[in-house]
């Protein structure tokens, strides 16, 4: 226990009734050496007179004492049977520190508090200006405060004050530059606290200071920043650190003036505005007089407009309920404000009076969530973009539990303002008229159908004809002739057979490109690839589906090119591959869906067409020659809009660019 009251951070003594010091630990010696004495010395007699009446009470008792700067709660407790006390210390300085700032801090409240009331009663700024520096004075214990108002010219009127030398506050000006504290207050925009005007570098004390011998002092803006009232500032003889606190308290000030200032100016605005008012109503009263009497014979008028506008509405409901098709109008939140009778009756199954105020959400037993949604999209078209768009909805109508479909025509309506409040809807039975297209459409497609059958079958004669007619030349090369014209009616031939089968699901205007291919390759390795089998075909194709208008050209292209590879790529019996590639490079927007084949969109594409061959003499130029083959390939090239290059080298090359309609399975 010795042990450790020694090494105690607090002080621990023991004295006796006779006041000396029987005992001290290191923290103790800071009071010895206060009192100057050492272990063994008499403590001064405030402190033995304490000792003496702990020992005669036998009770303990608490006091404060200083120790240079700190503060020091110390606690005598008696020893039992003995004549002597233990003194304990406890470092309270930050405590006592504490409740000074809130003293200070309650004591501005009550200024504050004070100053408040004050403003309430005030009626006189100028009592309110001089009462309110001399209250910053008291509450901050310094010497002098005042109150600048801005004038015109940047400078400052030293409006209210205490502390001053009698004669200066209404009349002294102080300069309003920022080489002064006034001006930089203003011109910083925060309050601004000057320690000592010897060392202050930012600025210059204005002659009232220096007269004053006024060495700190703390300064804020009284009113808004973009249109200030003035300075609201203190200030000491003594140089001197102003707290957070005494800003906010100088602030607050700042703040009630500021407040009363634009009360007073408020209140002369309105005693200026009362007596205009008071003018106003004399002139007003005499106007209503007379606007009574127009408004008089007025009303009489209004009633037979009301009679008038009666007979039009009535005429505006029997005109709707003459229309043979279902008609309706809503206000701009979907409900209905109105409609005939064949749309309440047919399409709803109710009354007119049961419909109106209502709106579509409520019919969910007559119009399906597909026709809500389509609908709800069309207003909204109609409603941001100005298009009125017909579209055709599906519902299934009361009178006979059918469901029929309608067009529906819509537009908007507006308030005699010019202001849109509704859309009005006129709904034509199309259900006959959907009939009467799908037979024409079904005919449509047989009809097709069988056009490309024929065609088909047409170029089947023609391609036997033509190997008939070969039959009788012995001319090797006009035999080749027929054969390759054979081969460019069996590409066209095959084209129309692939419309055929794509035309069984309703679709006679693209075919699938890589299943054509396939079979013009395999015609065409049946044709020429005769006694040499180690020519081999190789096949890297994407599906796609193309449109006539690029697939016959490019399929006789195609035609073409593997041809020519099969003549004269592989002389004597030579083996080797011939490939076709077909992919796209590049797609651009899709735009549809193609009858579930997959998306439609503008998609280019890169056909290519090599062989490992012997290759194309550098001495031919494909572009100008006299091959009716080349020429085919680049004539039918520039009309699908496309582009050729050819690449020599290990054999030949040509890749052909071209853009499509194509649509990707």
């Amino acid at each position: 226990m010795e042990r450790f009251v020694s090494q105690s951070p607090d002080p621990a003594l023991r004295i006796g009734r006779d006041g000396r010091v029987i005992y001290s630990n290191r923290a103790g010696e800071l009071f010895l050496h206060e009192w100057s004495i050492t272990v063994g010395g008499k403590v001064p007699l405030s402190i033995g007179n304490f000792v003496k009446r702990v020992i005669s009470l036998s009770n303990p008792e608490k006091t404060e004492i200083k120790v240079g700067k700190k503060v020091y709660l110390i606690s005598f407790h008696p020893l039992e049977r003995e004549e002597q006390v233990n003194v304990y210390g406890f470092d309270i300085t930050n405590h006592k520190k504490l409740e000074e700032k809130l003293r200070i801090k309650e004591r501005q409240n009550d200024a504050l508090h004070k100053m408040g009331r004050m403003a309430l009663r005030c009626e006189n700024l100028q009592a309110f200006m001089d009462e309110s520096t001399k209250l910053v004075a008291r509450t901050l214990d310094i010497e002098y405060s005042k109150i600048l108002e801005r004038l015109p010219d940047g400078n400052f009127l030293l409006r209210a004050g205490t502390g001053w030398k009698p004669g200066l506050v209404g009349k002294a000006v102080v300069n309003g530059s920022k080489g002064y504290q006034a001006g930089y207050t203003l011109f910083s925009k925060f309050p601004l606290i000057v320690r000592d005007f010897k060392k202050e570098e930012r600025f210059s004390a204005p002659t009232l200071l220096r007269e004053h011998d006024v060495a700190s002092g703390i300064s804020v803006v009284i009113g808004k920043m973009e249109k200030p009232f003035g300075i609201l500032s203190a200030h000491s003889k003594k140089p001197r650190r102003f707290t957070a606190d005494d800003t906010y308290f100088l602030n607050s000030v700042a703040f009630l003036i500021s407040e009363v200032i634009e009360r007073r100016r408020a209140e002369d605005e309105l005693r200026q505005y009362k007596e205009q008012l008071e003018e106003l109503v004399k002139q007003r009263t005499s106007e209503l007089i007379k606007t009574n009497e127009r408004l008089t014979e007025e009303i009489a008028g209004r009633k037979q407009l009301e009679e008038t506008l009666q007979n039009n509405v009535y005429f505006l409901e029997t005109f709707l309920d003459a229309i043979p098709s279902p008609v309706f109008y809503r206000n701009l939140e979907g409900i209905y404000q109105g409609c005939n009778k064949i749309f309440a009756r047919h399409i709803l199954g109710l009354s007119k009076e049961k419909v109106i105020g209502h709106s579509m959400f409520e019919f969910r037993e007559q119009f399906s969530d597909e026709t809500i949604k389509a609908s709800t999209f069309y207003d909204r078209v109609l409603l941001d973009e100005g298009k009125s768009i017909p579209h055709e909805l599906k519902i299934k109508c009361a009178i006979d539990g059918k469901e029929r479909n309608f067009l529906a025509h819509k537009a908007t309506y507006s308030s005699i303002s010019g202001e849109v409040i509704g859309i009005v809807g006129v709904m034509l039975d199309i259900t006959e008229r959907k009939k009467a297209e799908q037979a024409l459409l079904k005919t449509e497609e047989i009809r097709k159908k069988e056009i490309h059958h024929r065609i088909k079958n047409n170029l089947q004669v023609i391609s036997s004809l033509l190997s008939l007619q070969a039959e009788y030349f012995s001319d090797r090369k006009v035999r080749e002739s027929f054969q390759d014209s054979q081969n460019r009616v069996i590409s066209m031939s095959l084209i129309h057979e692939e419309l055929y089968k794509t035309g069984e699901t309703g679709d006679f205007e693209t075919f699938d490109f890589k299943a054509y291919l396939q079979k013009l390759a395999n015609e065409l390795f049946r044709s020429y690839v005769v006694g040499n089998q180690d020519i081999h075909l190789k096949l890297d194709l994407e599906s796609i589906f193309l449109g006539m208008d690029t697939g016959i050209p490019l399929g006789i292209v195609i035609n073409e090119l593997v041809s020519n590879s099969l003549k004269h790529a592989f002389p004597a019996g030579k083996g080797g591959e011939i490939q076709v590639r077909l992919h796209r490079i590049g797609s651009g927007k899709i735009m549809s869906e193609n009858k579930g084949k997959g998306r439609r969109g503008t998609s280019e594409f890169i056909l290519i067409v090599s062989d490992n061959g012997v290759g194309l003499s550098e001495k031919i130029d494909f572009r100008h020659t006299p091959s009716l083959g080349l020429q085919l390939v680049n004539i039918l090239v520039e009309q699908i809009e496309g582009s050729i290059e050819l690449a020599r080298g290990a054999g030949t090359e040509f890749r052909i660019k071209f853009r499509e309609d194509a649509c990707e399975v």
